[in-house]
């Protein structure tokens, strides 16, 4: 009897622990939008840069940051403004599912 229920109990709970954890989409980072994109000489360009040792990944990264502001595109967003996003993001979910 203890058995049949441990095998129970194991085939309820794995379907559980095979789901995506909150805040994933289903292990799928979204695109950034176009203006946000490199094109693909510039990244090839810091790739091959990167893999012949004339720079870091964080010195390509922050290349990259440059040029983005230079062009007049808006930083990517601090962890608090992430933060507040994603609190807007769930309250407005669940004010769709009371509806």
């Amino acid at each position: 009897m203890k058995l049949l229920f441990a095998i129970v109990l194991a085939l309820v709970f794995c379907p559980a622990l095979g789901q995506p954890g909150p805040g994933h989409a289903h292990g799928m980072r979204t695109m950034p939008p176009p203006e946000r994109r490199m094109n693909s000489e510039e990244r090839q360009r810091l790739r091959d840069q990167v893999r012949k040792g004339n720079m870091t990944r964080d010195e390509a990264r922050e290349r990259w940051r440059e040029e983005r502001e230079r062009r007049g595109i808006e930083p990517g967003r601090s962890p608090e403004e992430r933060q507040q996003l994603r609190r807007d993001v769930q309250e407005a979910n669940r004010d769709l599912e009371k509806r």
